[in-house]
């Protein structure tokens, strides 16, 4: 396989990955967005062993697209939690919580 092939598979199999966790926790929470939260950085932890099988699965840039997609992800729902967690208590950064009156990263 040459290297734009497998780049391109690893891209997607990163993609897929990621956007399995998104779903998992977003069914599991709405609309509660702190638990939403919660539950994302839970899917992240069991994540640890990757998505990929085969030759695939121990590949380092596999690896580090799948912390890229998953930090994208993060920011993401934290960007479309903060309203709703602002209005109704502790603000919760990609982090974790903040304080009420302001958002810290």
């Amino acid at each position: 396989m040459d290297r734009s092939v497998e780049e391109a598979v690893c891209s997607l199999q990163a993609q897929l990955h990621v956007q399995g966790l998104v779903l998992r926790a977003l069914a599991t929470t709405h609309p509660d967005p702190a638990s939403l939260l919660a539950a994302w950085r839970h899917s992240l932890a069991e994540a640890e062993a990757g998505p990929a099988a085969g030759p695939a699965h121990g590949s380092a840039y596999l690896g580090e697209l799948c912390r890229a997609q998953a930090e994208d992800w993060t920011a993401e729902l934290v960007e479309l939690t903060l309203p709703r967690l602002e209005a109704s208590g502790p603000t919760i950064t990609a982090r974790g919580v903040a304080s009420r009156s302001r958002v810290q990263e």
